[in-house]
């Protein structure tokens, strides 16, 4: 799948990206035919499981990798063959790659030294950046007495120093711990923002792109599953594999049994009706931990089961429920999230208030059609 955008909004294109690794014979095929436009002034983020293709993607729009196949665009411009230094990019890694034996100032000003900058000028654009990424008194010291996140500040003030109109985050906050790495996020989120720089991040952390992307790349086994806004990922996943790698998932076996109608746990559910499907076919049912209802619920209302509470798990804000349905179709082979005849629901600390639900208890829940979807087996 391939997102379209037009022309003039879009800042780097890649056309029928393939990158194989070794020889004919039993070569390594890391990315399948490539297709996708970067919007001007965005932050994109490629986001997968290790060893989906998207840091070798990533390398590939530096020029770290040659492509096996396909062109790149930037600007209007034909990079694809062209070496790293002479395409318009700054580029952060995991590791920072900050030379030790240099001040923050002057691995700041690497780049423009290379480029031949004026040192009076040199100087008042290392203290613009160490101003904007918040550290105007740190220039004289070196990284070693920085800490993980001050570290990566100078990092991305480096990769900003030569005015890039491309910036590729390369899972830039893998290395910091919890806290530090919410807080980072959300000041590299607002200084592209304010810069409005075109942005390219990779990362395998769920929460850091749907807080940071305006829009997601999904990928997998080298192919784009999906490319949409963080809302249209997680709200409308459009296979099986992106509904459950972002966000928690339902994902249970039924079968359909009329126009817009299926079977799941022993009752008819209505659902959106499913495109393609025949009666009597098997599907699996996607839906949120959160979609599922839990209080208010008749008992000959529309869509509801009845479960057996498994397990209850307390998350601080909510609390997660494994339920067993007593008669579910199994999920599709590789189906993910709660298969078979178990599913999970996330109560909040009102509805657990209220239900004081145990392990062992029957508990009534509803699901809404509209938060149903609808997945082939075929396409698993």
């Amino acid at each position: 799948m391939q997102t379209s955008t037009s022309t003039a909004e879009t800042y780097l294109s890649l056309k029928g990206i393939h990158k194989r690794f070794g020889g004919s014979s039993g070569a390594f095929v890391a990315l399948h035919h490539i297709d996708l436009d970067v919007r001007q002034g965005e932050l994109l983020c490629f986001l997968g499981p290790s060893g989906c293709g998207k840091t070798t993607l990533l390398r590939i729009i530096a020029g770290l990798e040659s492509q096996s196949a396909g062109t790149i665009r930037q600007g209007g411009r034909d990079i694809s063959t062209l070496p790293p230094m002479e395409r318009d990019y700054g580029i952060v890694f995991q590791s920072y790659a900050l030379f030790p034996n240099l001040t923050v100032a002057d691995n700041v000003a690497y780049g423009l030294v290379n480029r031949r900058m004026p040192r009076d000028q040199r100087r008042a654009r290392v203290a613009e950046l160490l101003t904007l990424v918040g550290l105007p008194d740190r220039g004289n010291q070196y990284p070693a007495q920085l800490s993980g996140g001050q570290q990566q500040r100078v990092a991305i003030a480096r990769a900003l120093a030569t005015s890039p109109g491309l910036l590729l985050l390369d899972e830039p906050l893998s290395a910091l711990d919890a806290r530090v790495r919410v807080r980072l996020r959300s000041e590299i989120r607002a200084l592209q923002q304010r810069l409005n720089i075109t942005t390219i991040l990779v990362t395998h952390d769920q929460e850091e792109a749907l807080s940071m992307a305006d829009r997601i790349v999904v990928m997998n086994q080298g192919a784009i599953e999906q490319v949409g806004t963080p809302a249209q990922i997680y709200q409308r996943p459009a296979t099986p594999f992106a509904a459950d790698f972002v966000g928690k998932t339902n994902m249970l076996g039924a079968r359909i049994c009329g126009d817009g109608e299926l079977h799941l746990g022993g009752v008819r559910m209505r659902c959106a009706a499913p495109v393609g499907c025949c009666p009597d076919e098997d599907v699996q049912v996607f839906f949120r931990p959160e979609d599922v209802c839990v209080r208010g619920i008749e008992q000959h209302g529309p869509n509801v089961l009845e479960a057996t509470v498994d397990k209850i798990e307390f998350l601080g804000a909510f609390s997660r429920l494994t339920l067993r349905l007593p008669d579910a179709a199994p999920a599709a082979p590789g189906g993910a999230g709660a298969t078979g005849s178990a599913l999970y629901a996330d109560l909040s600390l009102n509805d657990l208030h209220e239900l004081r639900p145990h392990t062992g208890d029957r508990l009534r829940l509803a699901i809404p059609a509209d938060r149903l979807r609808i997945f082939r087996h075929a396409c698993a």
